[in-house]
């Protein structure tokens, strides 16, 4: 890992400035002591030169002293990151924020999206060839990849970077910062959003009100059947309900903890929630569900561009939705094809932590500080964040109040991915969305349920063999399963027989022995 040491480098310099000065001075009373004794010997001549280069040295440092500084060259940043619209105004809009960033950090920004199926592959490319770029997207999910690679050394620690942009540390909580730590580090800048989740449905309006559905009565999972039934059989060119690889959060909802163990479990002890009979209970309803029709039919193998392409097309009825943020039903409208949506919780809101989005430096970064410069703008410049999210002012949103705007559909870029950039507190609101949107979700955060390991994170690296063969296997049989669009009797038993194969119980051991130190050092066991 790249160890930063500039601070040594100054007081290293400032020592060497030190003892020349010293060593002039020194010279220069020894001549002065020893001119009026010896003015016409070859030592007196020699020495005479030497008091003239000295005086001349002295003159050209004096000169030196007061000359400005010369002007660091800007530099500029590559930045990657994921989107699931490409921009037709791409340019533009960088062009716009170089023009607004570059006399405040004197850089300026090369914006690299990448479509997100793609995103992956593409940064693992790179870095499989030590290519050099500054800043990319991580997460915990997709193609963020944060554990893997920093697991792989690809991404730079910032903690002592952080020493120098002191706004950006102060902008984040503490709690934020803690969620993103590695063996102590920190790899990744949360982007500041709803980090505080629930889970439920997202349904269109018009079909609660076209069937008088109560939503009332939708208080898990289960409870949606009887809707996404209604929608089946009177509404022949509408998908009842759709998703990508895994159609539900099936842990939560069956009393599972994220880390593996069963909530409430005074021992924490973690298990494989796949050889349960909760987990052949859930695939055998999504069977049921998908020979029935209600799942789309291809949400096994579904991209999540592939998904919102889908739902813009407005042919969805329902959507599982693991966030239920404030002011979410009006980003929702869009997604839906600009149908209203309604949300239906089903559990309640918990700190669920910042890895689901961040940034971070790459270890080829030429300029990791003024990356950080950059990332800081991002996160406490309301204006930088706006350009970035929104484009540019009555081209492609319009300000219709109190800071709310109306994105412009047709303006060229309508990408309006905040989550993505920075703090979308700082951000403007949208069509639809309340005056205390942000109010709420900084409440939220701030005041929903803890789990009872927050801060706890699992190191990959003594089990990433296993972690990526456990991966591999996923792929291959639990996205099929998971949508019902295999048969559990049959696929089940071949997917729990791969796992173990693929190292599932090493891994097992091994998280539970982190977790278990963690507890210990935290008293919590």
């Amino acid at each position: 890992m790249k160890v930063w040491k500039r601070s040594m480098a100054h007081l290293a310099l400032a020592s060497l400035i030190l003892v020349l000065m010293l060593s002039a001075c020194s010279s220069n009373n020894n001549t002065s002591s020893n001119a009026d004794k010896n003015t016409d010997t070859p030592a007196a001549t020699n020495n005479k030169a030497a008091n003239d280069k000295t005086a001349n040295a002295a003159t050209t440092d004096d000169t030196t002293k007061n000359e400005p500084a010369p002007a660091e060259e800007p530099v500029e940043l590559t930045y990657y990151y994921i989107v699931y619209d490409m921009p037709a105004d791409q340019q533009e809009v960088e062009d716009a924020i170089n023009a607004y960033i570059k006399p405040k950090i004197n850089a300026t920004i090369k914006l690299k999206p990448v479509m997100e199926a793609g995103y992956k592959d593409k940064i693992n490319t790179m870095l499989a060839a030590n290519e050099s770029f500054d800043l990319l997207w991580t997460s915990n999910w997709g193609g963020g990849d944060y554990d893997n690679k920093v697991a792989k050394g690809a991404l730079l620690p910032l903690d002592d970077l952080l020493a120098k942009t002191p706004d950006l540390k102060a902008a984040i909580p503490d709690v934020a910062w803690d969620d993103t730590r590695v063996d102590g580090k920190i790899y990744g800048v949360p982007n500041m959003q709803i980090a505080a989740k629930a889970e439920g449905f997202a349904i269109q309006k018009r079909f609660i009100d076209k069937y008088g559905i109560d939503v009332n009565s939708i208080k898990t999972q289960l409870d949606i059947e009887p809707v996404l039934k209604t929608i089946h059989e009177n509404e022949p060119d509408i998908i009842p309900i759709a998703s990508t690889s895994n159609l539900f959060d099936f842990g939560r909802q069956y009393g599972y903890a994220a880390q593996g163990y069963k909530l409430g479990d005074p021992n924490f002890k973690i298990v494989d929630t796949i050889d349960k009979p909760e987990y052949k209970t859930f695939l055998d309803t999504m069977r049921r569900w998908y020979t029935s029709g209600y799942i789309y039919k291809d949400a096994a193998t579904m991209k999540d561009d592939q998904l919102v392409a889908l739902l813009n097309t407005g042919k969805v009825a329902v959507e599982w939705n693991t966030t239920m943020k404030p002011g979410g039903e009006a980003d929702d409208k869009k997604r839906f094809g600009n149908n209203d949506v309604v949300y239906v919780r089903v559990s309640e809101p918990e700190f669920t932590g910042v890895r689901p989005t961040m940034n971070s430096v790459s270890h080829t970064s030429k300029h990791p500080e003024k990356a950080l410069e950059f990332l800081q703008l991002t996160s406490t410049d309301p204006t930088l964040f706006n350009l970035l999210t929104f484009g540019i002012k009555d081209k492609h949103y319009t300000v219709i109040g109190d800071n709310t705007i109306k994105i412009n559909q047709d303006g060229g870029y309508k990408t309006d991915q905040g989550w993505v950039f920075g703090n979308v507190l700082i951000g403007y609101l949208k069509e639809g969305q309340a005056p205390d949107t942000w109010e709420r979700t900084k409440q939220l955060n701030e005041t929903a349920k803890r789990p009872e390991v927050s801060g706890f994170n699992f190191n990959t690296e003594p089990y990433k063999t296993e972690s990526v063969n456990i991966a591999a296997v996923g792929e291959q049989y639990a996205k099929a399963l998971n949508n019902g669009a295999v048969d559990p009797a049959k696929v089940l038993p071949k997917y729990q027989s791969a796992l173990k194969k693929a190292g599932v119980d090493k891994q097992t051991a091994e998280m539970q022995k982190q977790l278990d130190e963690w507890l210990k050092a935290n008293g919590k066991k």
